[in-house]
This record gives C-alpha cells, sequence and structure tokens, in this order.
C-alpha cells in the first residue's frame, strides 16, 4: 500500500471518529483543524509500522487518531502563543474565531486523544496512555524551552537538541512505538522503535530547519526564510554564531534582529552567513549522523532481513524531501 493510500485509509476513520457535534462552538472548530489538512505523518508511521510487524493496520486506527488528535492539540496552543493567523494556508482557529476558543478546542482535543485509546483493552490502554502522559509534559518542556530562547542570547548545542527532542521528536518516537503496541510486538521491539523514531524525528526536524532557508518553496509548502523572518534561532543560526569573529559577529546579529531590513534582502544576507561559516553542510551531516543510527537500531529489531529493509526504505522515504 503506497503512503497516500495510508492517509486516505486513515482519513476516512477519523471523519466516522469525529462525532461529536454539541456546543458546535466547541466542535467546529476542533473539525476544522483536523480536516485541514497536514502531512499526517504521525498516523501514517503508526499504521505502517503496525501493518509491518503483524499485517494489520485497522488494529493501529485508535493509535494513530490519538497521536494525531493530539499533535493537532499542540498545533492549535502554538498558533495562539506565536499569535499565528495563518497555518496550512487557512486561517488558525484563533483567527478565524478566537484565542479562547483556541484554548479550549485544543484543551478538547487532548482530552478526546486519551478517550479515542479507550477501544483498547485496559492492557494496551495503560500502556498508550501513560506513554502519551509522558510525551505530553516533555512536549510542554520543548514548547517552553522554544519560547525561552527567542529571549536567551548563549543557547548551546546540547540545549538545541534537547529542545527539538522534546518539541518535535518524542511524538514522531511515540508514533512508531505505538504501531508497536498495537501489533502486539515484544517489549524489546516497542522500545527500538520508539528510539528509532526518537533519532528519525530530531534527523527530520533538523531537515525541516534546512529546508525552510534552501528548500524548494513549491516542494516544501512554506515561504522559504520564514525562520529568519521569525528569528528563530535554529541549529544553521547557533554553528554561524559560535564561528564568527566580533566585527562579522555583530554584523550577523544585527542583519538578524533587525525590523527595518527589506525581507528578502534579510533573507538572503543570513543565508549567506549560514553558507560561508559551513552552517549548511554541517546540518546536512548531523542530518546524516541522526538517520544513520534508526538504521542501526533497525538493524537490531527482532525482525527479518527483507522486513527490516522495508522498515529503512520507509524512514528513508519521510526523510527525502528535496534537500
Amino acid at each position: 500500500m503506497i503512503m497516500t493510500e495510508y492517509i486516505k485509509f486513515f482519513e476516512d476513520y477519523l471523519k466516522k471518529e469525529l462525532k461529536y457535534n454539541k456546543p458546535e462552538s466547541l466542535y467546529d472548530p476542533v473539525k476544522y483543524i483536523l480536516e485541514s489538512g497536514g502531512k499526517r505523518l504521525r498516523p501514517l508511521i503508526t499504521l505502517y509500522i503496525s501493518e509491518l510487524f503483524n499485517g494489520k493496520k485497522t488494529v493501529a486506527l485508535p493509535a494513530a487518531a490519538a497521536l494525531e488528535i493530539f499533535h493537532n492539540f499542540t498545533l492549535a496552543h502554538d498558533d495562539i502563543m506565536d499569535n499565528s493567523s495563518i497555518r496550512r494556508g487557512k486561517k488558525t482557529i484563533n483567527a478565524k474565531w478566537d484565542d479562547n476558543t483556541g484554548i479550549l478546542s485544543g484543551d478538547v482535543m487532548l482530552i478526546i486523544s486519551y478517550e479515542i485509546l479507550n477501544q483498547y483493552e485496559d492492557s494496551k490502554y495503560i500502556l498508550f496512555s501513560k506513554k502519551l502522559t509522558e510525551i505530553s509534559r516533555l512536549v510542554c518542556e520543548g514548547q517552553q524551552a522554544d519560547m525561552d530562547f527567542s529571549s536567551k542570547n548563549d543557547i548551546t548545542e546540547n540545549e538545541y537538541f534537547e529542545m527539538i527532542r522534546n518539541k518535535t521528536a518524542v511524538l514522531i518516537a511515540c508514533s512508531f512505538m505505538f504501531g508497536g503496541i498495537a501489533a502486539e510486538t515484544n517489549t524489546s521491539n516497542t522500545d527500538l522503535l520508539y528510539n528509532i523514531g526518537l533519532n528519525l524525528g530530531i534527523a527530520f526536524q533538523l531537515e525541516d530547519d534546512l529546508l525552510d532557508s534552501f528548500g524548494d518553496q513549491e516542494k516544501f509548502g512554506k515561504r522559504i526564510g520564514g525562520d529568519i523572518l521569525e528569528k528563530k534561532k535554529t541549529l544553521l543560526y547557533l554553528f554561524t554564531h559560535s564561528k564568527l569573529e566580533s566585527e562579522k559577529k555583530l554584523e550577523f546579529e544585527n542583519i538578524f534582529n533587525s525590523n527595518e531590513i527589506e525581507e528578502s534582502q534579510k533573507i538572503n544576507s543570513i543565508k549567506s552567513f549560514y553558507e560561508t561559516s559551513g552552517a549548511l553542510e554541517y546540518l546536512k551531516n548531523k542530518v546524516r549522523v541522526y538517520f544513520n543510527e534508526a538504521e542501526i537500531l533497525i538493524d537490531k529489531l527482532e525482525l527479518d532481513n527483507d522486513t527490516k529493509k522495508k522498515l529503512n526504505l520507509f524512514c528513508k522515504t519521510l526523510l527525502n524531501r528535496e534537500i
């Protein structure tokens, strides 16, 4: 089954499960954000892993839905914190309605993500809910760190990696693990799946940072240079900042923090700094390092070699986004 078919299979299920209707002022925004598209990366992973291990993807549908609904809960709250008005080419909940609606709709999505897991027997529900509770806290820690970075000038590389691990990678890791739990594979495999997803999630976020500055706008689906305009201190920024000497460092900081420079000029200037400092190649290499670690862990799974090759190819496909 190709990826688009997995996604359609999931979306057909999600529509059936979104049976909450009243009050409309609460549930219309929920349906609006959940039906507004997105890559469906997390449910895709969960369904694929479940099918890979036991030939059945249907058993993973509630787990996949829980993760996608949880993910959208985080987006609804992120949009309020970032004062964002557009997501996936449409108005955000807070822009279409208001901040209070965004907060409450996000809250109810968090609750629904647990409620939908009730479709499993108690033993599986406990495994799913314990992990979802743990990553809920980690995602909040990652979001807070990301917010703190905007006013912090001495961010270390280790702090940055901890932030993206918590904010982004743990949910992707959970998607791999949930597929294994749904498929009833052993604990050794589910633990390995989590760590495969963790490494792949870090690689995915690093690649996202790279594509934001150096990708093809049509293929990436977002405006190139958005992170620069939003003054996000990605690894590209941190590496460049650490390599520059006094005058050049001051020039770089002034351009990066300026609100006066014309947008395209600012983007091109900062990108030039990223390239000449070696940050672009450094980041590409980091993506390879984390992907290679995921490959090593895949090889440790209790699976036949042909199935390992399929999983390896699937992971490569997830990362193949035109660097």
